[in-house]
C-alpha cells in the first residue's frame, strides 16, 4: 500500500512538472506553439480586436466608415462566418501609452498597424509570423521590407507598405561626363563605397564634375536622413550584436567635418521642400535620398516649366548608401502589421485567425495605402496591380524593382540590441543630427554624440540584467 501510494505521488508531481514545463516552454517560444493548421471549432466565436495607429502625416489609414475596412472584415467572414472583428484608430501620439497600458495587462490589441522608420518590438507577447510565412513564400517580399521588420532570428511583422528613401540621378548629366561618371550609378550601389574606401572618396569622384558649373549634390531641406544612412553604414550598424558600440566618436567626427567641408565648398545644395527642382530641370547630376514620389511626376514637371524632364529617361533610381553591403539598409518608413497573444495564452485557434487575419489585411492595406501615398507595397503578388493602377511603365518598374532587390538591410539584431539601436537613432542621433542639418551644431558636437550613445547601451544592459534577474524560477520543491 505504502508503496502505491509513493508512486502515485510520483506519477503526480511528474504529472504537475510536465504541466509547468509545457507552460513555461509555451512562454518562452511563442512561436513554436502557433499553428497554421490549428483547428477553428465553428460552434466558438472569435473576437479580433484591431488597432490602427494613424500618424497625422503621410500614413493616413482609410476611415473607419469607408468600404475598405467593410470589404475587408466582408472576405475574413466568407471565411470565418464566426469572427467578431473591432477596430479602433489610435493617434501616434497616444499609441506609446496605450500599449503600454494594454501590455501590462496582458491584454495587447490582437493586431496592430503600426508606421514607424525604425522597427519596434513592443514586448514578449508579439508574435513572429515565420510559421505563418514559409520559406519558399519569402521571396513574394521585397528584401528591403522583411530587413524592416526582421529581429534576431525571426520576423517580427507583416510589411505592409515601404516608402523608401531611396537615391537619384540624371543620367544626361552624367552620361556626358565620360566613363568615369557613367559608371557611377553602379558605383553608389556598392558598399564598397562607403565602407573601406571612406565615403570621402565619393567627393574626388565628383569633383569630375565641375565642368557643368553647377552643385552636383542634393538633399530635402532640413531632413537629416544622408548623415543619418551614412552614420549607420559606416559603422556596420550603431550597435553590434554581441551589444558592441560600433559608431564611434570617430567616425562621427569623420562625417560631420566632411559635411561641412562640402557644405563650405558648395558641393551640397540644400533643396527646398520635396521636390529637387535644380535636378529636375536637368541644371545639375544630383544624388540623395529621394522618395519614389518622382516616378508620379510625369506631366506635373512640364507644368512647373521644366520642360526639358523625361522621366524615367533622364532619371535612375539607384540604392542608398552601402545597400548591396551587408551593412546598409533602405531608409524609409515601413507599415507594418504586428500580432500579439494575451498574456494568458488564447488557444492556437484565435492566434491561428489573428495571423491570417493580420495577413491578409497586410495585403489589402499595402496596396490601399500605395494608391494615396507615396509608397509601394511590400508584397509582389499586388505590385504588379499597383503598377498599373498607378501607371508606371515597364522602364520605370523594373528599376524600382531593382533597387529594391538590391536593398537588403542591417544585420539582424536580438530584440534586446534592436531596441537600443531603435532607441539610439530615434531618440540621440536624429535630434542630433537635425541641428547639424539646421546649422546649430557642427563636428564639435561628435563627442557628446558618442557619450550620449554608449550611456545609452549602458542603459540597454542595465536593462537586460534587471530583467533577466526578474524571471520566475521553476522549481521542483
Amino acid at each position: 500500500m505504502k508503496n502505491r501510494r509513493l508512486a502515485l505521488l510520483l506519477a503526480g508531481v511528474i504529472i504537475v512538472l510536465a504541466a509547468i514545463g509545457g507552460w513555461w516552454w509555451r512562454v518562452q517560444h511563442p512561436q513554436l506553439t502557433l499553428d497554421p493548421y490549428a483547428k477553428i471549432d465553428g460552434q466558438t466565436t472569435y473576437s479580433l480586436e484591431i488597432w490602427v495607429e494613424n500618424d497625422g502625416g503621410l500614413c493616413q489609414p482609410p476611415p473607419l466608415e469607408s468600404e475598405f475596412w467593410s470589404d475587408v472584415t466582408t472576405a475574413f467572414h466568407s471565411l470565418y462566418p464566426n469572427i467578431e472583428i473591432s477596430f479602433e484608430v489610435v493617434p501616434a501620439s497616444s499609441l506609446d501609452e496605450a500599449m503600454e497600458k494594454a501590455l501590462a495587462a496582458g491584454r495587447p490589441p490582437h493586431v496592430l498597424v503600426e508606421n514607424a522608420e525604425w522597427f519596434r518590438v513592443w514586448s514578449d507577447l508579439q508574435l513572429p509570423i515565420d510559421r505563418f510565412l514559409p520559406e519558399q513564400e519569402r521571396s513574394n517580399y521585397f528584401p528591403a521590407a522583411l530587413a524592416h521588420v526582421t529581429v534576431g532570428e525571426n520576423h517580427m511583422a507583416w510589411p505592409c507598405q515601404i516608402r523608401p528613401q531611396i537615391w537619384a540621378a540624371n543620367k544626361k548629366m552624367l552620361a556626358g561626363l565620360g566613363l568615369d561618371l557613367a559608371v557611377l550609378i553602379d558605383q553608389l550601389g556598392d558598399a564598397a563605397t562607403w565602407k573601406g574606401y571612406g565615403w570621402q572618396e565619393l567627393k574626388d569622384r565628383l569633383d569630375k564634375a565641375k565642368p557643368i558649373r553647377q552643385p552636383y549634390m542634393a538633399h530635402a531641406m532640413g531632413n537629416s536622413d544622408t548623415l543619418l544612412q551614412l552614420l549607420v553604414t559606416l559603422s556596420g550598424g550603431v550597435v553590434g550584436p554581441k551589444g558592441e558600440l560600433l559608431l564611434t566618436k570617430q567616425i562621427i567626427e569623420s562625417v560631420l567635418t566632411d559635411w561641412q567641408k562640402w557644405q563650405d565648398e558648395k558641393l551640397l545644395s540644400m533643396v527646398q521642400g520635396t521636390l529637387l527642382t535644380d535636378f529636375v530641370s536637368g541644371r545639375k547630376v544630383a544624388i540623395g535620398p529621394v522618395g519614389p514620389w518622382i516616378w508620379g511626376m510625369g506631366e506635373n514637371a512640364r507644368l512647373r516649366g521644366y520642360r526639358s524632364l523625361s522621366i524615367p529617361q533622364d532619371i535612375v533610381l539607384i540604392p542608398p548608401p552601402g545597400s548591396t553591403g551587408e551593412n546598409g539598409y533602405l531608409g524609409g518608413t515601413m507599415v507594418s502589421v504586428s500580432v500579439f497573444r494575451h498574456r494568458r495564452f488564447q488557444g492556437l485557434a484565435h492566434s491561428r485567425l489573428s495571423m491570417e487575419f493580420a495577413r491578409s489585411l497586410s495585403l489589402k492595406l499595402g496596396r490601399e495605402l500605395s494608391k494615396n501615398n507615396h509608397g509601394i507595397p511590400a508584397c509582389r503578388s499586388v505590385f504588379h496591380e499597383w503598377q498599373q493602377e498607378m501607371g508606371l511603365s515597364a522602364s520605370q518598374s523594373e528599376n524600382l524593382i531593382e533597387v529594391l532587390e538590391r536593398s537588403m538591410g542591417l544585420p539582424p539584431l536580438a530584440a534586446e540590441w534592436h531596441e537600443v539601436r531603435r532607441r539610439m537613432v530615434g531618440e540621440i542621433l536624429i535630434p542630433a543630427l537635425d541641428e547639424v542639418i539646421l546649422g546649430r551644431a557642427g563636428p564639435d558636437t561628435a563627442e557628446r554624440l558618442a557619450l550620449a550613445l554608449g550611456a545609452e547601451l549602458e542603459a540597454g544592459k542595465e536593462r537586460k540584467a534587471k530583467e533577466k534577474r526578474r524571471l520566475p524560477r521553476i522549481s521542483p520543491w
